[in-house]
C-alpha cells in the first residue's frame, strides 16, 4: 500500500493523476494530444451533454476568437523601426498601418502598398537623426587643452582615404581590405566601414573636381603665373608632360601647384609639346597671365616656345617668355667637361692603382 502511495505521489509531482483517481483518459490526452479530449469545467464535470462533441466546438470557438491564427512574419528590415497596426475587417485580421518607434508617427502600412514610404520616413525622421548624431558625437581635445564636439562623418573619412592613397601611392583597393578595416576599427574608429574600389574611384573624381574648381577660383585673383614643364616616364613605361605653376597668392605667399600631367604617347616634337602645354593653360584660364615658361635646353623645347609665343605673349610679350632651366644647363656643362677630361681621369686612375 505504501509503495502504491509513493508511486501515486510521483505521478502527482509530475502533474498527472494517481491510480486512485478517475479521468485517466484526460491524462492520455495530455500525453498524446488527442483531439477528442473532454474539456472539463473547474468542478471536473464535462461541459455539454455526453457524446455531443464538445472538443470540436471548443476548437471552433478558438478559431472564431483568432487565437489559433498565426501572423506571417514580415521580412523587410524596415519593420525594425516600425510597429505594425492590425484591424479586423470583414472578420479577417489585416495590417492597416505602421507606427514609427522613434517619433510615434502613424503611416499607412497595408501589405499591398509596399515599404518604400516607410524607408523614406526613416531617412528623414528627426528623432532618429538626433539620436544618431548624439551616438556618433565624441569629445575631442584642442591643442590649447579645450574640448569640442567631434562627429564621425563617413563622407569625410572617404575623402581622407583618397588623400592618403594619392600621397602614398597606395593601391586603390586598400579601403576594402580586411587588414585595413581591422587596423582602423581597432586603433582609431570602431564605426569605420569598408569602402569598395568602385566607390573610391568615384570619390577620387568628385574630390578632383571640387579641388580643381577651388583652384580655378583662387587663380582669378592672381595677376601672373610662371610655368615649369618637363617630360618624365612613369612606372608603366608611359611618358607624361607635367605643367607646374608658381605664383604669389592673395595673401602674398608663394605657392607651387601641379596643373596637369598629360600623356604624350607619341613623338616628343615641338608640335606635340606645345599642344599639351596649351591645353593645360586654357583649362585653367591662364592664357593672359603667363609671365615665363621654363623648359629644358633642348631643340624641341625651343621650337615649342616659338609656337607658344602667339598664344602666351599677351601678358609680358615674347622677349622674356622662354626661360632655360639653369640646372639642366649646369648638367650639360658638367657632362661636356667630364667628356673632355675622361682620358686624363683614366690615366690618373691607372697611376693610382700602380
Amino acid at each position: 500500500m505504501a509503495a502504491d502511495n509513493s508511486y501515486n505521489n510521483e505521478l502527482r509531482s509530475m502533474g498527472f493523476r494517481g491510480d486512485d483517481e478517475d479521468g485517466l483518459a484526460a491524462d492520455a490526452a495530455e500525453l498524446f494530444g488527442s483531439n477528442a479530449a473532454i474539456d472539463l469545467d473547474p468542478e471536473g464535470l464535462p461541459q455539454g451533454t455526453p457524446g455531443s462533441g464538445t472538443g470540436s466546438a471548443s476548437t471552433a470557438a478558438a478559431t472564431e476568437s483568432g487565437t489559433t491564427r498565426k501572423r506571417r512574419a514580415s521580412t523587410s528590415k524596415v519593420w525594425k523601426d516600425f510597429d505594425e497596426i492590425y484591424e479586423v475587417i470583414d472578420g479577417k485580421e489585416c495590417r492597416t498601418g505602421a507606427r514609427c518607434k522613434h517619433c510615434k508617427k502613424k503611416l499607412t502600412g497595408k501589405s499591398t502598398h509596399g515599404t518604400g514610404h516607410l524607408k523614406r520616413h526613416i531617412s528623414i525622421c528627426s528623432v532618429l537623426k538626433s539620436r544618431n548624431a548624439m551616438a556618433q558625437s565624441q569629445l575631442k581635445f584642442n591643442p590649447d587643452g579645450s574640448v569640442h564636439l567631434w562627429e564621425y562623418k563617413p563622407e569625410v573619412a572617404r575623402t581622407q582615404l583618397c588623400r592618403l592613397i594619392a600621397r602614398l601611392d597606395l593601391p586603390i583597393c586598400i579601403g576594402e581590405s580586411d587588414a585595413f578595416e581591422e587596423y582602423i576599427t581597432t586603433a582609431h574608429n570602431p564605426r569605420f566601414a569598408k569602402v569598395s574600389r568602385q566607390t573610391t574611384t568615384r570619390d577620387f573624381a568628385k574630390y578632383f573636381t571640387e579641388r580643381r574648381a577651388q583652384f580655378v577660383e583662387c587663380l582669378k585673383y592672381v595677376s601672373s603665373v610662371a610655368l615649369i614643364s618637363d617630360i618624365w616616364s612613369g612606372n608603366a613605361k608611359e611618358d607624361y608632360l607635367s605643367v607646374v605653376a608658381h605664383f604669389v597668392n592673395a595673401d602674398w605667399q608663394l605657392e607651387k601647384r601641379i596643373l596637369g600631367l598629360r600623356l604624350i604617347d607619341m613623338s616628343h616634337n615641338a608640335e606635340n609639346i606645345a599642344k599639351r602645354i596649351t591645353s593645360v593653360i586654357v583649362d585653367y584660364g591662364l592664357t593672359d597671365k603667363i609671365f615665363a615658361v621654363t623648359l629644358d635646353n633642348a631643340a624641341a623645347n625651343t621650337r615649342a616656345i616659338n609656337q607658344l609665343n602667339p598664344v602666351l605673349s599677351g601678358y609680358v610679350g615674347s622677349l622674356f617668355l622662354h626661360q632655360r632651366c639653369a640646372c639642366h644647363i649646369i648638367n650639360l656643362i658638367v657632362k661636356a667637361a667630364l667628356k673632355c677630361l675622361s682620358q686624363c681621369l683614366v690615366h690618373l686612375d691607372l697611376l693610382y692603382h700602380f
